[in-house]
């Protein structure tokens, strides 16, 4: 699932970097997208997947105080170069509206009738410190059909 929160973050964008001392060729493209969050992922059994995971798996185990997400993506996107093999693994990003994080929610699809119609299979609570009552709100939301479970909180941890 990604952190992005809207289509461009979530699925990528060209970012255009501007070097005027180049001239003609000052402008260099990049690609860029938000990070997938290591709290939900479908992962395929596959030689690629399984040789990820134990990559993370031996990182998280051997570095002082890694971050699970960051090794994860690091892994995930790094591409080979001079003393890096990077991996084969593919990639599909999940539709922000049906596997939906915390910022989207809050947000975005709350303020807008048409998305607040949708149903998401899971709702990761990742961007906001305050889990337990966001949750706890969710639920009341989506299962119990409370339609202003979700409106006392702010958009962000203010």
């Amino acid at each position: 699932m990604s952190d992005g929160h809207n289509n461009m973050t979530a699925y990528g964008f060209n970012d255009v970097f501007d070097e005027p001392s180049m001239g003609w060729a000052r402008y260099a493209h990049t690609m860029r997208i938000w990070v997938y969050n290591s709290g939900f992922f479908f992962i395929r059994p596959t030689i690629p997947s399984i040789e990820l995971l134990d990559r993370v798996a031996g990182r998280l185990s051997r570095e002082p105080k890694p971050w699970d997400q960051a090794v994860f993506n690091e892994e995930l996107f790094f591409p080979s170069h001079p003393g890096y093999e990077g991996l084969h693994a593919s990639k599909r990003t999940m539709d922000i509206y049906l596997f939906m994080n915390s910022k989207v929610l809050f947000k975005t699809v709350r303020k807008d009738a048409q998305l607040r119609k949708l149903k998401p299979v899971i709702v990761h609570l990742n961007y906001h410190p305050d889990k337990s009552e966001r949750m706890k709100a969710v639920i009341e939301f989506y299962v119990n059909g409370k339609q202003n479970a979700l409106e006392h909180f702010p958009d962000g941890s203010e």
